[in-house]
């Protein structure tokens, strides 16, 4: 039994200002040895990328909730993404026998929408990452590494040059795909057949893979490990640069457990043991960014100094990350005419870097962005979209222009917009009806982000029980997001046919670990059943 009434044990502003600095934080779990050592027999027992493991982890596992309810970690989350924060559908377990050390790398942000330009990704912390190891994990058992400071830069100049080596593998999957007549993940065939192509392909492109590794380098090293006796918890912002240290080089198997968690509501007041202490003086360009953050969690707005829209414009262009970051955020002061003007130009660099001082200058740049949302293409509009929707409530007055893209033609633009919605309109009163047409879209990523919407907007929405058919309706959706926001929403919603349904959703599609319940202990191995020749 889980002690969920168990007080959460809440960061103080010292541990809370280290991960907003540093992206990442480590705990020691309470619980004993042996519950690690049968984490780590029952992992072993699962598949990787199977049906039997994945995303299927807790019902095939479902004592590994443990560690995610104990105080230390329960209070580490909320204290990072505020009280009513939730379990993501998405786990993966890394398991590593021997394996590789692996390329740096961030994950994709597909868990609500798709970087724009591939590259801007949202600083503030609406999700975050839980990574578990169930063994102890020195550095010859291939650790998780991170690099501490990386959340908030997008690593323009690598990422560009990586289009090249992307565009190729996807090529490649597709044509594999083809041949095959099987998904590239379900294929143990494909994988090689990939490997071999993208073998060639760099031996063909020697010089760009010389230029990615020169542009990788102080990235590796700027890494550390995460190394840990069993029962480490590493909290990680979920944009952090990260991927496995070094190989594994023992005779032993290894597995790291990536639990994903969600913020339900943007932050109004700090949700930890918060002594209204300041951000600290500190010699780095990167200081408005993360007082900026700190300002964000605690609901509050600071004001910004004031005369330096020269010299910041200026530096917007550095090939700096930092230097390029911290002269954004510096110009959402008095600068939002250069900001705009970088934001619509055809650097894609510049553009993201732009689009982060808008969202810190909030209220203010946002008429001038829904005047620019009115005219716009699809391709300007989702990055609007994208902008309004990060800047969350202080961008109230663009929300007529939000529900308007509700109904454009092209796909992409709805799936920004209803995103947009549901951080923008919280706080508002909220008609159902307004969230009806994209919980039915034929696109199944607006679908997906209409009911994240709906889970973040459940404490504004009227009526809201016209609202649980349709997201029934989505529980049997073919893809595994929008059944996995669907039932969030139903959760989260008022109404009473709203928490009935979702009960008998989970009480239907519960799955036994166990061969027969009651016949083998929760975290023991499963009996093998040997039947008699017949």
């Amino acid at each position: 039994m889980f002690n969920h009434l168990a007080k959460p044990l809440l960061l103080d502003d010292e541990a809370m200002q280290s991960f907003i600095r540093e992206g990442y934080m480590t705990l020691q779990s309470d619980l004993p040895r042996d519950y690690h050592a049968r984490m780590f027999a029952a992992l072993d027992e699962l598949e990787e990328g199977g049906p039997r493991g994945h995303n299927n982890l807790l019902p095939c596992v479902p004592e590994l909730a443990r560690v995610l309810e104990e105080p230390r970690v329960r209070g580490a989350l909320t204290s990072i993404l505020g009280a009513n924060c939730y379990l993501h559908f998405h786990r993966h377990d890394h398991f590593t026998f021997p394996g590789d050390a692996q390329p740096l790398h961030k994950d994709s942000d597909n868990h609500s929408h798709l970087a724009v330009d591939g590259l801007r990704r949202m600083h503030r912390t609406r999700f975050a990452m839980l990574l578990y190891y169930p063994q102890d994990t020195p550095l010859e058992k291939g650790p998780t590494g991170v690099v501490p400071r990386s959340h908030y830069l997008p690593r323009r100049a690598l990422e560009a040059a990586r289009k090249g080596m992307h565009a190729a593998s996807g090529r490649y999957r597709e044509e594999i795909e083809r041949e095959l007549g099987t998904k590239f993940h379900y294929s143990k065939e494909a994988q090689a057949l990939l490997r071999e192509r993208m073998g060639r392909f760099r031996a063909h492109n020697p010089a760009m893979f010389e230029e990615l590794a020169r542009l990788d380098e102080p990235w590796e090293s700027a890494k550390i490990p995460l190394t840990g006796e069993a029962g480490t918890v590493a909290i990680v912002h979920f944009d952090i640069v990260h991927g496995r240290y070094s190989a594994n080089t023992t005779e032993e198997r290894r597995h790291m457990v990536k639990f994903l968690f969600a913020r339900h509501r943007d932050p109004v007041a700090p949700s930890w043991r918060h002594g209204d202490t300041a951000w600290p003086a500190e010699d780095d360009p990167m200081v408005p960014v993360w007082q900026s953050q700190w300002n964000w969690h605690r609901g509050r707005r600071a004001a910004r100094p004031a005369g330096q829209t020269g010299p910041a414009a200026k530096s917007l262009a550095s090939e700096d990350e930092a230097t390029a970051m911290a002269a954004a955020y510096a110009l959402a002061g008095e600068g939002l005419d250069e900001l705009l003007a970088a934001f619509l130009s055809d650097d894609v660099g510049k553009r993201t870097v732009a689009a982060y001082g808008l969202i810190e200058a909030g209220a203010a740049a946002t008429p001038r962005l829904a005047r620019l949302l009115e005219g716009a293409d699809a391709e300007l509009a989702v990055r609007i979209l994208d902008v309004l929707g990060d800047i969350g409530p202080p961008a109230s007055s663009a929300l007529p222009q939000l529900l308007d893209a509700l109904r454009h033609a092209d796909a992409n633009v709805r799936r920004y917009a209803v995103e947009a919605v549901g951080t923008v309109a919280q706080g508002t009163p909220f008609h159902h009806a307004l969230l009806a047409q994209p919980l039915a879209d034929e696109d199944s990523h607006v679908r997906r982000n209409a009911a994240l919407a709906i889970a973040r907007l459940s404490p504004d929405i009227e009526d809201d029980v016209e609202l649980v058919p349709l997201l029934a309706d989505n529980l049997l959706h073919w893809h595994h997001h929008v059944r996995g926001w669907a039932i969030e929403a139903l959760q989260r919603l008022r109404s009473e046919r709203a928490q009935t349904t979702a009960m008998r959703y989970l009480s239907t599609t519960r799955w036994d670990p166990a061969p027969k319940s009651g016949d083998t202990a929760l975290g023991a191995k499963s009996p093998r059943v040997v039947r008699p020749a017949r």
